[in-house]
């Protein structure tokens, strides 16, 4: 008798053990984001693992991707606008990948409507961005979100793009398309979410950086906001971000106590995001969801010899392009020698910009002053002959000149925060390291932000007038408000920039970049020495 409750007793056991099983459904999600053109090494072997996964996983995998993969390299700038009747590779990549849910970055606007459109047009599985409003109806330009289900586990994932980024380049590049308010956005998308779908698993997929809960970054570029939305409008379960480069995991408890994991793949393909998602639901049909996340460097995979025979061809073609000879650079130049004082590197893009402000359509609105940056801090210029890919090397962005009125004071204000950047914070990114030319100046490091610039006169030896005003040439990211130098710094509103705003070159300044130093033939590339520390 004794024996026989046992029995019974394990029979039970074993049953709710097996019962409890059955209800557990677990998930993998993997995220990448901010690829930027990588078809190195580092994507084949994060294709690779991702086959894997999905091979292991099956139909338990998700995968998504978060954004600003159409600028970077030479690769896709070939992809873009030269291979414009093949398939675009991203296209070709993410759908052969069996991605499921993708949401744009800003730097995929920037490549412009009829690029980005394309890529979209041809992808298999769903764009999704709540935030880019078409500016005449008002409604989102993408899907705000899409529902997978996964036995019988019902996920919905919604797109949101960090804001102002529409206003970072001109109407002609964006088309009609603005980027919203995302947290007035993420609050009107999940309440909807909530309402008609009733998921088990909600997961944001943000093309924003991280930031955090107590301190709403309220700079124009926002790039840091995913944290702040997912602790004050509840209902996330994970939120992917992205934009910020930065490949980091980690969790907040939101405003009504629940608990939300957070998820940063970095940039380049260095990484991919992996989160373990179970999900238990009781009698009631409410889910129990717990989750781990981890970030795995793509060092860890081999290269993954399927992938290198589908990107293959398209890199032929790219490399019979990027490699036609355009002149002979005499002496090597580093874009790091910016980060110490006047540069050849940074000179030559500030008597390019000055040339192209001066001639053609504009010449009648001229420009006496350039402010520039270097894209990235580790840039080099060999010597030697220069190729095409040599020059989106060096300016790896889509970008176009802009002629801005602005008075003496003001651009004291746009210097010493550019310096204030570089100085007190060297380690932020160097695209933000603005210099001058068409001014002599000097920079004292050891005074305190806002006391360091010191204008001795015009590059000419006439005076520089505090309260005159002047027409200065930047590319059009800064001139509509990115990086914060003529908001933050200078104190302009967005509607005083559209007024200050006397011209914008049709032209990229990379093509004019090369053009110049083609015409040249030889080129030795020399600092103009406008300014130094002191």
């Amino acid at each position: 008798m004794m024996r026989k409750s046992l029995l019974v007793i394990c029979v039970t056991i074993l049953g709710i053990t097996a019962c409890h099983k059955s209800n557990q459904v677990s998930l993998v999600v993997l995220q990448t984001t901010d690829l930027h053109g990588c078809f190195g090494t580092e994507m084949s072997a994060l294709s690779g693992y991702i086959k894997t996964m999905q091979h292991t996983y099956g139909d338990r995998l998700i995968l998504l991707d978060g954004g600003d993969n159409l600028q970077g390299t030479p690769q896709v700038f070939f992809a873009n606008y030269i291979d414009t009747t093949s398939e675009h590779i991203y296209s070709r990549l993410f759908n052969w990948l069996s991605y499921d849910v993708i949401t744009p970055g800003n730097h995929d606007l920037e490549v412009g409507k009829k690029v980005f459109e394309k890529v979209y047009k041809q992808m298999k599985k769903p764009v999704v961005c709540a935030n880019i409003i078409r500016d005449e109806t008002g409604e989102p330009y993408f899907k705000p979100y899409t529902v997978l289900r996964r036995q019988g586990v019902k996920i919905a994932v919604l797109g949101l793009l960090t804001p102002q980024a529409t206003e970072w380049f001109p109407e002609n590049i964006r088309g009609d398309l603005t980027v919203s308010n995302p947290e007035d956005a993420a609050e009107h998308w999940v309440r909807i979410i909530q309402e008609r779908e009733k998921p088990d698993v909600l997961i944001g997929l943000f093309h924003s950086g991280w930031g955090n809960v107590s301190d709403r970054d309220t700079s124009e570029s926002a790039p840091a906001i995913g944290a702040w939305i997912a602790h004050h409008i509840s209902g996330f379960h994970l939120v992917c971000c992205g934009h910020v480069h930065l490949a980091k995991t980690g969790f907040l408890v939101n405003k009504v106590g629940d608990t939300v994991h957070m998820v940063n793949a970095g940039a380049n393909a260095s990484h991919i995001s992996q989160i373990h998602i179970d999900v238990m639901k009781n009698k009631t049909g409410k889910a129990n969801v717990q989750i781990k996340t981890q970030v795995v460097p793509s060092r860890e995979f081999p290269v993954y010899a399927p992938y290198e025979k589908i990107i293959k061809p398209f890199l032929d073609r790219e490399q019979a392009y990027n490699t036609e000879e355009c002149c002979i650079l005499l002496e090597s130049v580093y874009s790091r020698h910016s980060m110490f004082g006047s540069s050849a590197w940074i000179d030559e893009q500030h008597r390019v910009q000055l040339a192209a402000a001066n001639s053609g359509t504009a010449a009648v609105t001229g420009a006496v002053i350039s402010f520039a940056s270097p894209a990235a801090r580790n840039l080099v210029l060999e010597a030697g002959k220069l190729q095409i890919k040599d020059f989106i090397t060096a300016l790896p962005y889509e970008n176009t000149l802009s002629v801005v009125r602005m008075n003496g004071k003001e651009i004291i204000k746009y210097l010493e925060y550019a310096y204030a950047l570089r100085i007190d914070n060297p380690e932020g990114p160097a695209y933000n390291f603005d210099s001058a030319a068409g001014i002599f100046y000097r920079v004292y490091r050891c005074n305190p932000a806002g006391e360091r610039i010191r204008i001795l006169s015009m590059a000419d030896g006439s005076p520089f007038d505090s309260e005159e005003d002047y027409h200065v040439v930047m590319n059009t990211f800064r001139a509509r408000g990115g990086g914060g130098h003529l908001t933050k710094g200078v104190g302009l509103s967005m509607e005083d920039l559209s007024n200050r705003l006397l011209w914008v070159s049709e032209t990229d300044i990379r093509t004019l970049y090369r053009q110049t130093m083609a015409m040249k033939g030889e080129v030795r590339l020399t600092p103009l020495h406008h300014w130094r520390y002191l």
